[in-house]
């Protein structure tokens, strides 16, 4: 040790130079407690010291994040934490995941906006002195594939898909897969548009992906040729499109079409579809009559009764319809019967139509809406059979030419009166 009752002369010059000096030594000697590694700082590390290794302690502080972790595509996230422990009051708390999520620490919950389809990370970490605690959960968001698409390239191309239907759930309730059916078609580019290819397959949806089976109809030589689609493989793309890949059992031809979300317009879901409707497709066929969710058939004066068809719609409720879910013109239709409807020997129709008879079918109206003001509006009906018939599906067009028992601006195009409409009114 030094003698502090020693008197040192140093020279003026060096004094300066010489205090640093002995300050380093004394520290060197006795232990400053700066950067040590020594048994202060390991007593120091519980009681959060500046500058010591982060630990964990389950008396001090802990952080559980609770909450749904599946939902459907552009439904709202919203998870819950909370904090224990007996340095819970100053713990401070960070979030990692998608930006699309707020933490609200007042709240003490993560909540955000829909988020594209996908799996997600998303931790928290508590924070008081050097004790810190986390969790971390993966959300699961499922694309549902629902709504109208559009897409091809050397033909027009459409996709069509309802809701999807929550298949399993696991112990919590929550969604882990969902089933739908979808239908496509493409048509001729030239003036006629006739469809030269109809589709349909059952696909589960899981995260960002959807996979199933079907079939399609087509003409081959003139002849109406079905095929079987054992792979169908759906994939979702951020910017919104959908790539569709599938091929044919019986040929190996494959196929790979990208569609974006397109189509013509949405309308609301709460559009009056009542009315009389005549088919776009052919002036011998009979009226659908729509009041409230039933479709029935009516005679248009024809001497031969033509694609009589009874249904019962079933629209989605307003509050689940969303962006990927479907839209309000997007109904699905059971029950269907359709009587003396057979057109496969008409050029154009046989694939659209074909042999559309038979009860026991299911299948989806789709609205296609040209204009408010003048009320057109226009509807696709998809139908499906079993799968083991010559002609699984078809898809008929009709257009409304009555509301309210009177013409709409369709009505003179196709020859309907204000009389026949009188007559039809409810």
């Amino acid at each position: 040790m030094i003698n502090s009752s020693v008197m040192l002369r140093i020279p003026t010059f060096l004094r300066p130079q010489w205090a640093v000096c002995l300050i380093v030594t004394l520290c060197l000697m006795s232990g400053c407690g700066v950067g040590s590694s020594g048994e202060g700082a390991s007593a120091d590390a519980g009681d959060g010291g500046v500058g010591s290794d982060p630990i964990t302690d389950a008396e001090q502080l802990t952080l559980t994040l609770s909450g749904q972790t599946k939902y459907r595509a552009d439904e709202g996230v919203s998870l819950s934490y909370s904090v224990g422990g007996s340095a819970a009051a100053s713990a401070t708390i960070t979030y990692e995941g998608p930006v699309e999520l707020t933490l609200d620490t007042t709240a003490a919950t993560v909540t955000g906006d829909a988020l594209l389809p996908g799996i997600y990370d998303v931790k928290l970490t508590a924070t008081s002195g050097n004790v810190v605690a986390e969790d971390q959960v993966q959300l699961y968001i499922d694309a549902n594939f629902g709504g109208r698409y559009a897409g091809g390239g050397e033909s027009e191309f459409a996709l069509t898909m309802g809701r999807s239907i929550p298949e399993i759930d696991d112990a919590t309730g929550f969604v882990l897969s969902r089933t739908g059916t979808l239908f496509w078609h493409s048509q001729e580019t030239d003036a006629t548009a006739f469809v030269n290819l109809l589709c349909v397959a059952d696909v589960v949806v899981s995260g960002d992906e959807a996979s199933g089976t079907g079939q399609c109809k087509t003409l081959v030589d003139d002849e109406l040729q079905v095929y079987t689609v054992p792979d169908l493989v759906v994939t979702y793309k951020e910017t919104g499109e959908l790539s569709l890949a599938y091929s044919y059992e019986e040929t190996g031809a494959g196929f790979d079409v990208d569609f974006a979300v397109a189509g013509e317009a949405y309308v609301s879901p709460d559009l009056d579809l009542s009315g009389v409707y005549q088919s776009s497709l052919l002036a011998d066929l009979d009226y659908l009559i729509v009041v409230d969710d039933a479709l029935s058939a009516e005679s248009s004066g024809s001497s031969v009764r033509r694609c009589g068809i009874t249904a019962t719609l079933t629209p989605y409720d307003t509050e689940l319809i969303t962006a990927t879910e479907g839209d309000g013109s997007i109904i699905p239709a059971e029950e269907i019967t359709i009587d003396n409807c057979d057109l496969s020997d008409q050029d154009g129709y046989a694939v659209s139509v074909g042999n559309a008879e038979g009860g026991g079918q299911s299948g989806l109206l789709l609205i296609l809406q040209g204009g408010i003001s003048d009320s057109v509006i226009r509807f696709d009906l998809y139908t499906r059979r079993a799968a083991d018939l010559p002609d699984p599906l078809s898809k008929l067009r009709y257009v409304r030419v009555c509301y309210e028992g009177l013409p709409t601006s369709q009505a003179e195009i196709y020859g309907v009166t204000a009389e026949e409409c009188e007559s039809y009114a409810p």
